[in-house]
């Protein structure tokens, strides 16, 4: 995303919001903050709703905490949402600590959530549709005067001195399932159009309806269970992204279906009851050349992220016997995931 906001010449941040799950948050934070400028985050958020009433603190409320695995952080943070509406009325007695010396250092500010009122009344004014008015609840008044009563210092560009320092990308683990130093390939219209253009059997239509497009899943998955699709497979654990990973759902299942047919030895082209073409003479005769079409951001060549070669390679670098049973298990190893990505991305172009 910054790399395409580059090339339109934006300067637009590009920051992440996180949910402040306890089992991945350092993983998280590190994450958006390692690696080169180009793919660190430009802020981190955190959404956070631990701070209920007037009995809850800066170090009950688990704030203290948050602050601390944010005090060496390389780029700015905030409270992307804060607030708690267990106890009422809302008092908004965090803002205190978040505009004061307990984090006033460390975080830019926070996003009080929220404004207008929801089902979950967090709100602290209630709207219409179609009504220009605006009804304040006895909430609206409260942070009113929790923010009346602080005085944010923050710090003069000409006085600001760099501190901090990068994070070392998390590890793969059984909670977070990325290698961290691999990023997924640049999408690329050209490259998949491409791949599209050599398959001599792909679907009638450009569209599915959602029947169609449940039977499409189950027919990928089948396929992809009997057969290696590293190509339009994604492993994040092992920063494995096949050639064609980052094509359309019904392009990678396009590939697959075309898979199936070069491997019979009846050349049929089905796909269950979804009906597909058999093209006798494909624009494209060799699908290779297409990695070396241009991504959307205007790069030529193979496809950021490994790639299934580089990654088997990698995997496999000490026993070159076991190329073939390793081609057959990491299909089959993906077929889940690719198979869950299938069925639930291609019925979202049924209309």
């Amino acid at each position: 995303m910054k790399a395409y906001l580059k090339t339109k010449k934006l300067t637009t941040p590009v920051g992440y919001a996180d949910n402040d799950d306890p089992k991945i948050r350092m993983n998280l934070i590190n994450f958006f903050n390692c690696g080169d400028e180009g793919s660190r985050a430009d802020f981190y958020g955190i959404n956070t709703y631990r701070w209920c009433g007037d009995e809850t603190d800066f170090k009950t409320s688990g704030y203290e905490d948050i602050t601390k695995n944010m005090t060496s952080y390389t780029i700015p943070s905030l409270l992307t949402e804060y607030g708690c509406n267990l106890v009422r009325p809302r008092t908004f007695s965090d803002v205190k600590s978040l505009y004061g010396t307990d984090m006033g250092s460390t975080f830019s500010g926070g996003i009080m959530y929220e404004y207008t009122e929801e089902d979950n009344e967090y709100g602290i004014v209630k709207v219409s549709f179609g009504d220009s008015k605006v009804e304040k609840n006895g909430d609206y008044d409260n942070f009113k005067k929790a923010l009346a009563a602080v005085k944010p210092q923050g710090v003069k560009m000409d006085s600001y001195k760099a501190s901090g320092k990068d994070s070392v990308c998390p590890a793969a683990s059984n909670v977070w399932h990325v290698k961290s130093d691999v990023l997924p390939p640049t999408p690329s219209q050209a490259r998949c159009q491409c791949m599209i253009d050599s398959l001599g059997c792909t679907f009638k239509s450009d569209k599915l309806s959602t029947a169609e497009g449940k039977l499409v899943g189950e027919v990928v998955g089948n396929i992809c269970g009997a057969t290696s699709c590293d190509e339009i497979s994604v492993d994040t654990a092992k920063g494995m992204y096949g050639d064609f990973s980052a094509c359309s759902s019904l392009q990678r299942s396009a590939w697959a279906v075309n898979k199936n047919y070069e491997n019979q030895r009846s050349a049929v082209c089905e796909a269950g009851d979804v009906e597909t073409k058999i093209i006798g003479s494909p624009k494209q005769g060799d699908v290779k050349k297409c990695l070396s079409e241009k991504d959307d951001n205007g790069v030529v060549g193979k496809p950021s992220g490994s790639g299934s070669s580089s990654s088997k390679d990698e995997d496999n670098s000490d026993d070159s016997d076991s190329d073939e049973d390793s081609n057959e298990s990491s299909g089959a190893s993906a077929v889940t995931a690719q198979l869950a990505a299938a069925v639930a991305a291609v019925m979202l172009l049924a209309f």
